[in-house]
């Protein structure tokens, strides 16, 4: 399971799954499915825009997020020989669900906030694409690498070293992952919703508190066989 852990963050979950097909059919590359859903966002100014979120975003692993993708890896495959047993009919199916603020005050807001608003979401959006963009590089990859397995052992042997690439494709998953939210975290307070959010606080102890919560975490990926 992978996530950003500490509250008010964008966040990105995944559970990966293995399991032998008897007849699964050939693919020529991974399956997509995605899923957009919304949480509901009171409140008309930033500061209560952002703090709200913070407080009460999708929950990913205990924590809350300003929005979050969670994403499932499925594998399936045929194995084919005896001495030379190969990899036949691997079909890798990939599941997001993103998850995305929506404003139910929008009408109230002033139009410098509606706007900013707007920004906001869409950066959000944007965002979640990306982790998502990544997941799929990291699928192909997989794929690609699956496909390609031959041993001269039996065939628990291929389906071992099949786990053995996932999880080593998962965990370089798992660093383009961090490098992509090191630099979102080194700008975040530039969004402009949040710029104008972090001038809240009347103590500089409530906009430390607000500036640290924008710090992008994750955990590392688990791999999950059955």
């Amino acid at each position: 399971m992978q996530v950003f852990r500490v509250a008010g963050k964008f966040a990105v979950a995944a559970f990966v799954a293995f399991g032998v097909a008897i007849a699964a059919p050939a693919s020529a590359k991974p399956i997509v499915k995605t899923k957009f859903k919304s949480y509901s966002v009171p409140g008309t100014s930033p500061y209560a825009l952002l703090s709200y979120m913070q407080r009460n975003g999708p929950n990913v692993n205990g924590s809350h997020a300003l929005a979050s993708t969670a994403a499932s890896i499925h594998h399936k495959a045929d194995f084919k020989g005896t001495k030379n047993c190969r990899v036949k009919n691997y079909k890798l199916t990939m599941t997001f669900e993103i998850t995305l603020p929506k404003a139910t005050q929008a009408s109230r807001m002033p139009r410098n906030v509606r706007r900013r608003w707007k920004q906001f979401v869409s950066h959000a959006r944007w965002h979640e694409n990306k982790h998502k963009a990544i997941w799929m590089g990291c699928a192909r990859r997989i794929e690609k690498k699956v496909r390609a397995l031959r041993s001269s052992g039996n065939c628990n042997a291929v389906w071992a070293k099949a786990r053995s690439v996932a999880k080593v494709q998962l965990a370089r998953c798992d660093r383009l992952h961090a490098a992509f939210d090191r630099k979102e975290t080194a700008r975040a307070s530039r969004i402009p919703l949040i710029a104008q959010a972090l001038k809240a606080p009347k103590s500089s102890a409530g906009a430390a508190a607000l500036r640290r919560s924008l710090t992008f975490k994750h955990s590392r990926v688990q791999a999950t066989n059955r």
